[in-house]
């Protein structure tokens, strides 16, 4: 045989992806009018997979239909920040819970050293990818759970969270200098299997991260 089996790409998905994240990092802002026959344009592909997938961010609550035509991207309220981080103290300290039955070595040596890569200040190159990282920690927590039920429900509101963190990163590069101390103190009570104070850690900081992000979102709606 001469060639190789080609790997299949999926352009539906790529074409998912490329809008998402323009969702997410707000380069599609809240409210704007998406119109297919253009979005098809810039991509370079037919209306076909386009639609496809605004139909499948319409499911994920990232878009909605526009009251005339097209599609608008989803706003972000002070209300979705308030549900969204009812749910992540809810959901994320249940790994920590999981973790303090049953402390699996491979998965606390994997969650102490998350952050060891990083140091003060972190390189302003290195954000991106450090929103990245914070988002695969949070992750690996919830991954510490035994419940698929969580890790679904997680996945679900993981997009919205991801959104949020990019607004949030708006507010100051300081934010990201105190989010690594913040995880810090969460990985080091995890280190020194004090669970309890682990959780307390987790919960400051994310409810930290939501008073911020509603101080943000009220600067910015002063400012529009």
């Amino acid at each position: 045989m001469t060639f190789k089996p080609l790997a299949t790409v999926n352009l539906g998905d790529r074409v998912i992806e490329q809008i998402r994240t323009a969702v997410i990092t707000g380069k599609l802002a809240p409210g704007e009018t998406i119109r297919d026959v253009q979005l098809a344009e810039e991509l370079g592909v037919s209306r076909t997979p386009v639609r496809e997938a605004l139909h499948r961010l319409q499911s994920d609550g990232l878009i909605e239909p526009g009251e005339r035509t097209g599609w608008v991207v989803s706003r972000f309220t002070e209300q979705d920040v308030r549900e969204l981080f009812q749910l992540r103290r809810l959901l994320e300290p249940v790994g920590l819970e999981e973790l303090e039955r049953d402390p699996d070595p491979a998965r606390l040596a994997t969650l102490t050293e998350y952050f060891a890569t990083y140091d003060h200040p972190i390189d302003a190159e290195r954000h991106l990818e450090y929103f990245a990282h914070d988002d695969d920690f949070h992750t690996e927590l919830v991954a510490c759970s035994q419940s698929k039920r969580i890790h679904s429900i997680y996945d679900v509101l993981n997009v919205h969270i991801n959104r949020g963190r990019f607004i949030l990163s708006g507010s100051s590069a300081e934010r990201v200098e105190e989010t690594l101390d913040e995880h810090r103190a969460v990985i080091e009570a995890i280190a020194e299997r004090d669970f309890h104070r682990a959780r307390e850690a987790l919960i400051e900081h994310l409810l930290t991260g939501e008073e911020l992000m509603i101080l943000e979102l009220r600067k910015r709606n002063q400012q529009a």
